[in-house]
């Protein structure tokens, strides 16, 4: 086979042997080409990645097998690509530098979209900023707040940060701070706290509702109320106790105290 090609550049010469051999570079490149592209969009439909992720990674691949159909073409008309390959490396790292934080965003956006911390419509805490997400992009994620303010955190401050998934799980504990005055009986406050309990709809019954004294502090005593409530209502239901305890201790005399301050007033 070798000695086929010598002769046959032998009797053409080079200029024309480069010419034909790029011409056949040229077209069966471009079915090689056509068939890799085929092969990766049928494997990205079926890997476990959302559209955009597969969209870009099927881009950036793309690029770089046309980058070396166009050496090889080139080598193939005998051309020195030496020069060329330095050239693109230089580029590459030129543009990597200057895209340093953008490619850390985005590698970091694909992490948040294979591991899932948390996924659209989730309520999280991300570094102190408390809201639903709203989308996942490749550079950065998108909260919307409680009082409806939009916040965009890049993806790379995300995972160097504490994530906190408020809708991971279907159930949560609520612990709520009841404090009664030292005066008070102990017993009927928790048999007044266990029946507020009881008559609550909204709390879980398996595990089951505990009200215990937590603590005895300066000024007064410190039950610990701890009930498991279904995540889409946890907001709601501490409200609601809040306001029921209040009411409750008042209707049964229960004093829950707060800060006093005494004037005398003094007449010389």
């Amino acid at each position: 086979m070798n000695d086929f090609f010598t002769n046959l550049r032998t009797y053409l010469g080079d200029t024309i042997f480069n010419i034909l051999n790029g011409i056949i570079a040229i077209v069966i490149g471009f079915i090689v080409v056509k068939f890799l592209k085929f092969i990766m969009k049928r494997i990205f439909l079926r890997l476990p990645i959302n559209t955009t992720i597969a969209s870009f990674l099927n881009s950036i691949l793309s690029a770089l097998i046309y980058l070396f159909y166009i050496l090889i073409v080139l080598n193939a008309f005998g051309l020195d690509t030496t020069g060329v390959i330095a050239l693109v490396g230089s580029v590459g790292v030129a543009i990597g530098l200057a895209l340093k934080d953008s490619l850390s965003n985005i590698a970091n956006g694909i992490l948040l979209v294979t591991t899932k911390p948390f996924n659209v419509g989730d309520f999280v805490n991300i570094n102190g900023v408390e809201g639903s997400v709203v989308s996942i992009n490749m550079i950065s994620t998108v909260l919307q707040t409680t009082d409806n303010k939009i916040v965009t955190i890049p993806n790379n401050e995300i995972l160097s940060n504490n994530i906190i998934n408020y809708n991971a799980m279907t159930t949560r504990r609520l612990d709520l701070v009841v404090s009664v005055s030292y005066d008070s009986d102990i017993k009927k406050v928790k048999d007044v706290i266990n029946e507020i309990v009881t008559n609550e709809e909204l709390i879980i019954k398996d595990p089951a509702p505990v009200c215990e004294l937590n603590e005895l502090a300066d000024s007064s005593l410190n039950f610990t109320l701890r009930v498991w409530v279904n995540s889409s209502d946890y907001a709601k239901l501490k409200w609601k106790l809040n306001e029921t305890i209040v009411k409750v201790f008042a209707k049964e005399n229960i004093e829950i105290p707060y800060n006093k301050l005494d004037v005398n007033i003094r007449n010389n």
